[in-house]
């Protein structure tokens, strides 16, 4: 049977986990925009070093709370390497279809990890697990994709349930709250605020 979606590669991969922390790496690349000051001296470059560390920092404290057990980190350093459940992944900037040299490398620890979850000649062995996030040229997220790579070919490609609008709804660790339905609001004069200016004109 063809595999189509994560976790059908691995059970771990769920659809809530990967939403998870996607909306993490998300609400760290719009914060890092919403402090974007050209005059001060920003440019794409410290753009993209801050929107990295900023979905960096949210990932890593939500590794060390409570509210996520299943995702734990491997490597804590500047190329950030965690798992979610047993499965290693990692992120990068960029077209699904398009991965870098950089993108593509495996660390020891991400290798081993796969080594002992998977057995050999299992699909999803040979596969470097990434969230591949696409921006605009302003750097707004409007699309993550949950991708296995192999050599260069997104063996596996899932667009992770995404409003590029609004963004995902909730956050992590609580539900969305609710919508609600508001009466249009009257229009006219207030009748207690023209008795008010007939007095004062007296």
């Amino acid at each position: 049977m063809a595999k189509i979606y994560p976790w059908d590669y691995h059970p771990d991969l769920t659809e809530d986990r990967l939403c998870a922390v996607a909306a993490m790496i998300v609400d760290g690349r719009h914060a890092a925009l919403e402090r974007y000051d050209e005059e001060a001296g920003d440019n794409g470059w410290t753009h993209g070093c801050r929107a990295f560390q900023f979905s960096r920092a949210r990932i890593l404290r939500a590794i060390d709370g409570s509210e996520s057990p299943w995702l734990t980190a491997i490597d804590r350093s500047l190329q950030l390497i965690f798992k979610i459940g047993e499965v290693p992944v990692r992120i990068y900037k960029g077209l699904p279809e398009e991965p870098t040299g950089r993108t593509l490398r495996q660390s020891y620890g991400e290798l081993q990890q796969l080594g002992l979850l998977f057995p050999d000649r299992d699909e999803g062995h040979d596969l470097a697990y990434r969230f591949a996030i696409e921006t605009d040229v302003e750097g707004t997220v409007i699309a993550v994709h949950f991708v296995g790579l192999h050599g260069e070919t997104a063996v596996l490609n899932w667009s992770v349930p995404f409003d590029n609008t609004l963004g995902f709804t909730g956050a992590v660790g609580r539900e969305a709250s609710e919508s609600v339905e508001l009466e249009a609001p009257p229009v006219g004069l207030r009748s207690d605020r023209v008795v008010k200016d007939e007095s004062d004109d007296a």
